[in-house]
């Protein structure tokens, strides 16, 4: 904070000092610092969707497979979410078992080794839906062998906002750039395949051997965010085959 105001709010001609990223890895409960980010060291792998809720490094080779998701607009990531606590209230999310009950939802087999994922995972998602436009929430998540689910980090796009723009952002983006502009907004077309690409909120975080990875996908937070669309009720579907294959990027690294 302090480089910060003497480099931009004195009459400093001296460049700032390089910047210094300190993170914390959730899972392993310690601090690290990098200059660059993500951190040099982590490769990233693709984990596709797959049959009866399943999360693989497989990509699908059926022709059609899908699941449907009629939207439950009860769903939500409760009161003292990142969301609610910007003033600097504990951040609190229970066991979301329960929780996920009322969403789509992607789990890995136990790990044969701890993984720990640090950066921007990027989600991809082949969708239809009934409505031109809805909420696409989709939670990274830590199952334990107890069942015990843990957040980890989210991402949120409108289908209205998925247009990827090639113009220079005007901040540093890590991962698709949607300009959320007029003039890109593109209404889904019900019925028809579209294709929802977005990064997640940056995370640290150590799963531990035997632990599962989860996605989980919403298309409401309810007490969070306004209702998308505000009436009706949508069902989406996310395909999950070999010519549209719904996947998240993670940037990981064996531990």
């Amino acid at each position: 904070m302090f480089a910060f105001l003497d480099g931009y709010l004195k009459n400093q001609t001296e460049p700032p000092p390089k910047r210094v990223i300190r993170y914390y890895t959730l899972g392993e409960r310690s601090w690290h610092t990098t200059t660059t980010w993500p951190p040099p060291g982590l490769t990233t792998q693709r984990w596709f969707f797959g049959a009866n809720g399943s999360l693989a490094r497989t990509q699908p080779s059926d022709a059609d497979g899908a699941d449907r998701y009629a939207v439950d607009f009860a769903a939500t990531s409760g009161p003292l979410n990142r969301w609610h606590t910007q003033a600097g209230s504990d951040v609190v999310y229970p066991n979301r078992a329960a929780a996920d009950k009322k969403l789509l939802t992607y789990t890995s087999a136990p790990l044969a080794r701890a993984l720990e994922i640090t950066g921007h995972p990027i989600v991809s998602l082949e969708v239809t839906s009934t409505a031109s436009d809805g909420a696409f929430i989709v939670y990274l998540e830590d199952v334990a062998p107890n069942g015990r689910v843990t957040y980890i980090t989210e991402g949120e796009l409108r289908g209205l906002d998925r247009r990827t723009s090639t113009a220079q952002p005007p901040f540093p983006a890590f991962g698709p750039y949607h300009s959320f502009k007029r003039a890109d907004a593109q209404p889904l077309v019900p019925g028809e395949q579209a294709e929802l690409r977005f990064a997640l909120w940056p995370t640290s975080v150590l799963i531990r051997k035997g632990h599962r990875i989860r996605v989980a996908i919403a298309g409401a937070d309810n007490g969070t965010f306004a209702r998308i669309p505000a009436t009706g009720h949508p069902v989406i579907s996310i395909a999950r085959n070999r010519d549209y294959a719904s996947a998240i990027d993670l940037p990981l690294r064996a531990r």
